[in-house]
């Protein structure tokens, strides 16, 4: 089962949430996106309760020139997925991939592909097992 969506720039991580004296809530910035990325989602209508492991790449394509930490746009995308019922709990993803991409003036686009992976269980590898004996 593969399903592929175009979804609005995520915000990054530090953008989710803001401090007003001793309350923390969401940004409107992150609300705004989260409505249009929403939407977007649900335009694609994506499957429901996906049960298991599942693997996300994210294709990530900026604004501008203006550099960025790839890392620090997944968990909105995550978070998104969870709350539009595609997946139960982001702790289902065993496989998550960034990618950067072109430059997509003048606002940014993300190409979400998500797939329901058979095991989300990796074995070590035997190169690695091998290693692994020379700390101990």
């Amino acid at each position: 089962m593969r399903f592929e969506t175009l979804l609005p720039w995520p915000p990054t991580v530090n953008g989710i949430w803001r401090r007003s004296g001793a309350r923390i809530h969401k940004s409107p910035k992150y609300e705004e996106w989260r409505q249009a990325a929403s939407v977007a989602l649900r335009r694609a209508s994506p499957p429901k309760m996906i049960p298991g492991s599942v693997s996300i790449e994210l294709r990530l394509y900026g604004p501008s020139r203006r550099s960025y930490d790839i890392d620090n746009r997944a968990k909105a995308v995550l978070d998104l997925l969870q709350s539009e019922e595609v997946i139960e709990d982001d702790r289902q993803v065993d496989r998550l991939v960034l990618l950067r991409g072109v430059v997509h003036p003048p606002d940014g686009l993300c190409w979400l592909t998500l797939d329901r992976m058979d095991s989300g269980v990796l074995g070590l590898p035997d190169a690695a097992t091998e290693r692994s004996t020379a700390y101990t």
